[in-house]
């Protein structure tokens, strides 16, 4: 289910809210799967929207070797996009 906790953009879940327990302070972490910025490239639905369609398009490639994969496809883990963030 998707929360405060996912990536606006990919669904990833983070484990602590990306953007503040308020939703309104951005953490400026950069999502180690598809690489989008929180508080800068997913501020508005339609910025986050955007990211993802050029994530998808590169063929949404985990973004961070360093951090290991969460085993999830991509189609699966877009089912944890926030509401008013999925296309």
């Amino acid at each position: 289910m998707a929360g405060a906790d996912n990536c606006r953009v990919c669904g990833y879940d983070w484990g602590e809210p990306p953007w503040g327990d308020s939703q309104l302070e951005p953490t400026y972490w950069i999502c180690p799967c598809c690489g989008v910025e929180a508080g800068y490239e997913d501020c508005a639905p339609d910025g986050a929207r955007a990211h993802r369609r050029a994530w998808l398009a590169t063929g949404a490639r985990w973004a961070d070797p360093s951090t290991p994969h969460d085993g999830l496809e991509p189609e699966q883990r877009l089912r944890h996009v926030p509401p008013g963030y999925e296309d």
